[in-house]
């Protein structure tokens, strides 16, 4: 008797806890995934990856100072944060494709680097991929 007792207690017990551990998983595999922006390897992807005629003047320092200004501007539109995602706007910024590398060449002209259009748009559009493969960004929007 006392033997089945035992079996039906431990029975119970793994029911009890696969039931929880299920649950867990469950509510995590809904959950994203937080996308974490590591600024190191931003730069090697996006270094990586820029056409040749701009790696030959463009130094991977040059690449890490774009891509700190382009993270200075998200923050100043409220896109952005150094710290949590708490500290994100919630509401819709829509901003033009040209305002970015705008003002990062200001913060160009200020700091005497030399840069020019092409270089900073081509920057930004590996950055974009970099989002998009650490899942920052999920897929384009339909117009309405």
């Amino acid at each position: 008797m006392i033997w089945l007792f035992v079996v039906l207690s431990a029975l119970s017990a793994f029911v009890i806890a696969a039931v929880a551990v299920g649950s867990v998983v469950s509510q995590q595999g809904e959950k994203a995934r937080p996308a974490v922006y590591d600024l190191d390897s931003a730069v090697i992807f996006v270094g990586d990856r820029l056409p040749a005629e701009m790696t030959a003047v463009l130094s991977y320092d040059e690449v890490r100072q774009v891509l700190l200004w382009h993270l200075d501007y998200m923050q100043a539109k409220g896109v952005a944060s150094y710290r949590t995602d708490a500290e994100v706007n919630d509401e819709l910024v829509v901003v033009d494709d040209d305002e970015p590398v705008a003002w990062i060449l200001g913060q160009a002209d200020e700091s005497d680097l030399e840069l020019t259009d092409e270089q900073v748009a081509a920057v930004l559009l590996q950055q974009a991929e970099y989002y998009r493969r650490i899942g920052a960004v999920g897929p384009q929007v339909a117009t309405p």
